[in-house]
């Protein structure tokens, strides 16, 4: 019999174990994250990073304050998987996430009809998100940013050909009730300088947020012909960040950048090897 329970991977390391010590960590990010933006427009989606919450916490947290206790039916996580090789992409099927702060419920009838629509493609496979943090990270987020009631649909993309961006759009977009909402779990630019992932990334937020394809893509392709020094990726969740652009772009969706930072900010930091981090919200 299936293990109910998924419990937390990188609690301690990404995040405080300790209820009490992670309740007024993230409560406290909440507080201290600039007031919410449009609250007279629906948050459909969001862009959230997933380091640490010492070096993106607080990005993370200006991206949940627009989402502060508003309700929710089912939030979508979608990521690139960072712990587990595999190819399509994976679900989840145990009934519930543990974190800290308590268990937020799978949406298992969501998830089946996800894989039903695809099966060739969309597989169950808990051993993809067993040790991965990209998705864990945004769970005590949500606890205290939504009401109490919501449950989740974790989804890791593994390797795949381009073509997978259209059709896990076709899925999702068909999935998507009123009152559901995506969270695109990605950092942004690896382990450029400073300055130049303050450049890139500024950039590369620029075209997200006007939900140009095209000209992100000729972005990457033209700065990775550079060869800047010690640039890895652009991002380390595209298929996340581009399944939900195409759902956007389809449900004509706003965006708007919220806050960026890096690894570089974080006093003990220096700034020769620098992670980036964005938030940007999508509303209609």
């Amino acid at each position: 019999m299936n293990e109910p329970t998924r419990h937390p991977a990188v609690a301690e390391s990404f995040y405080p174990s300790d209820p009490q010590e992670l309740d007024r960590q993230v409560t406290g990010l909440l507080a201290d994250a600039p007031p919410k933006l449009h609250s007279d427009r629906q948050v459909k989606a969001l862009v959230v990073p997933h380091a640490g919450y010492t070096f993106s916490g607080n990005i993370a947290a200006h991206a949940y304050k627009q989402i502060e206790h508003t309700s929710c039916r089912t939030a979508i996580l979608l990521g690139n998987a960072h712990a587990y090789l595999f190819e399509g992409i994976a679900l989840d099927n145990h009934e519930n996430w543990q974190s800290p702060l308590g268990s937020v419920e799978v949406n298992l009838d969501k998830a089946e009809r996800f894989h039903l629509a695809e099966p060739s493609l969309v597989h169950y496979l808990n051993i993809a998100h067993h040790s991965d943090h990209v998705l864990e990270v945004q769970i005590p987020f949500l606890q205290r940013s939504l009401a109490p009631g919501f449950s989740i649909l974790p989804v890791l993309f593994g390797e795949n050909p381009k073509n997978i961006v259209r059709k896990t759009a076709d899925i999702l977009d068909s999935l998507l009730e009123t009152e559901d909402l995506i969270i695109a779990s990605s950092d942004l630019s690896h382990f450029p300088s400073y300055q130049d992932a303050n450049d890139i990334d500024r950039q590369s937020m620029d075209y997200i947020a006007a939900l140009d394809v095209r000209g992100l893509e000729r972005h990457v392709r033209a700065t990775m012909k550079k060869n800047i020094p010690h640039e890895d990726a652009l991002f380390c969740g595209p298929d996340a960040l581009n399944v939900l652009l195409e759902i956007a772009i389809r449900n004509n969706w706003k965006a708007e950048i919220l806050s960026y930072c890096n690894s570089g900010d974080a006093t003990w930091q220096d700034r020769e090897a620098v992670v980036g981090y964005g938030a940007i919200m999508f509303y209609c």
